[in-house]
């Protein structure tokens, strides 16, 4: 393939008479020595350089005319949220596929819901593999992109396909190269240029956020969480409180550590859970209560597991506290009585980034809480 590949080029841009110039677009460049030999007064035009840098998108106010032609003008704060802020030289670009995509979903719809519509043209493996690859550094570097933070990696315009994964840097600037990451600025450090980098917009964030929860998820699924589930469901809090931190230094956060963050983390952590009920979110007695896993032997106590966020360390004692007075004062036990159950376990859970505190009560249901 290399040699067809390689007189093929030869041929049609190094002989042709016919031609004046042509384009060879891709994400990162080609080889040289193994394709181009022989062809090698070539012009790169790269994510960094000016030439045509407003060519490779659609700039804003091509947008808006799209919009308006449509009639759909008032979609533009959205549109801007999630396929703006691709930057090639000095000219900050929309994605052209995703605009598109998106102005023909609101064509019958005024009021369709945006998509990750770029997601849906590649496997995502890359994000995959850097999350998977990812160590300790590099996981936090990550949730900092998440959580609309930058970081600042050397650029090397000159890596290959073959160069991808040789060092964490390369994965790094391949991301860059292909659109997972934006340039924000960029300085010069004697010989060397640095790029600060951030997530361009939601579209490319949400590609983030289901690659990391289907990684947990797929994580979960090989691990042996006997420990863990056997520690919460014998109300065992301390030893509950150590499994359940162990797990959540092993993942990714995002959000900023939000409150949905965490129910969501342990609601994958719930997956294996085949022979007991977990629901979420549903309402029992004056609210909702935050996850309860039950069996559909009565004989066994359902667990009630409610989460609060300290917003510093020292607090979290208080958020387990606020957190076991509200499945008291809403009376989330109510129901279970009513379905035969005569015993409940209550977990208060506060957490404070890859921190957790547990506390624990449990009381027949009926009775009053301490």
């Amino acid at each position: 393939m290399v040699d067809f590949i390689q007189s093929l080029f030869e041929s049609a841009l190094k002989t042709n008479e016919y031609l004046e110039f042509s384009v060879i677009t891709g994400c990162l460049r080609i080889s040289k020595e193994s394709i181009f030999t022989g062809l090698n007064n070539l012009k790169i035009i790269s994510i960094l350089n000016e030439d045509f840098d407003e060519h490779f998108g659609f700039v804003e106010s091509e947008v808006r005319e799209m919009l308006s032609f449509y009639q759909r003008d008032r979609q533009m704060d959205t549109m801007r949220s999630w396929y703006d802020g691709y930057r090639f030289g000095n000219a900050e670009v929309y994605n052209p596929w995703s605009v598109i995509n998106f102005v023909d979903r609101l064509l019958p719809n005024a009021e369709a819901f945006p998509t990750a519509a770029w997601s849906n043209t590649s496997s995502n493996s890359i994000v995959k593999d850097l999350i998977f690859r990812a160590d300790d550094s590099v996981r936090d570097e990550i949730e900092s992109l998440m959580n609309g933070g930058t970081i600042e990696k050397k650029v090397h315009e000159d890596i290959t396909y073959e160069d991808i994964y040789a060092t964490q840097e390369n994965l790094w600037n391949f991301l860059f190269f292909t659109g997972y990451l934006k340039q924000v600025s960029i300085r010069m450090e004697h010989d060397d240029r640095y790029v600060e980098l951030a997530i361009p917009n939601r579209e490319v964030s949400s590609i983030y956020r289901n690659q990391i929860i289907n990684w947990f998820q797929e994580g979960v699924k090989v691990q042996d969480l006997t420990p863990f589930y056997q520690a919460m469901l014998d109300g065992r809090g301390s030893e509950f409180q150590q499994e359940l931190t162990t797990q959540l230094q092993q993942t990714i956060s995002y959000m900023d550590s939000q409150e949905a963050f965490y129910h969501g983390f342990l609601r994958g952590l719930m997956a294996n859970l085949k022979t007991y009920v977990v629901k979420s979110n549903r309402e029992a007695g004056d609210g909702r209560y935050d996850i309860c896993i039950r069996s559909r032997n009565v004989s066994i106590p359902p667990v009630i597991l409610e989460l609060k966020v300290a917003k510093r360390y020292k607090e979290l004692d208080a958020a387990c506290d606020e957190a076991l007075e509200q499945i008291k004062t809403m009376r989330y036990a109510e129901a279970l009585e009513e379905d035969g159950y005569t015993e409940v376990i209550c977990y208060g859970i506060g957490f404070f980034r890859k921190q957790a505190r547990v506390k624990v009560t449990r009381r027949e249901i009926g009775c009053e809480f301490d």
